[in-house]
């Protein structure tokens, strides 16, 4: 299983963003910083998760999914996409 996305900020992508994966009773689980694209992936296992993105600047971002047994996941995280 593959958890992957994009932190976007404004519909442009955002290096060097620390995303946390956060487990169903709150646990912090990991951490990846995103790279010159936005990037990150993680490989965790079935279940509800929380992504917790934190951006240069301050600004912090969540989102909440489900993650189904065998499913790859690609996933934006991030503030309103540019109009």
């Amino acid at each position: 299983m593959r958890l992957h996305g994009r932190v976007v900020r404004q519909g442009a992508p955002v290096e060097g963003a620390y995303v946390q994966l956060i487990g169903p009773s709150g646990e912090f689980t990991a951490e990846v910083r995103t790279d010159e694209s936005g990037r990150f992936l993680f490989y965790p296992v079935a279940g509800h998760w929380m992504l917790r993105g934190f951006l240069p600047g301050g600004s912090r971002v969540e989102r909440e999914i489900e993650l189904g047994t065998g499913q790859t996941l690609d996933v934006d995280l991030g503030d309103t996409p540019a109009a």
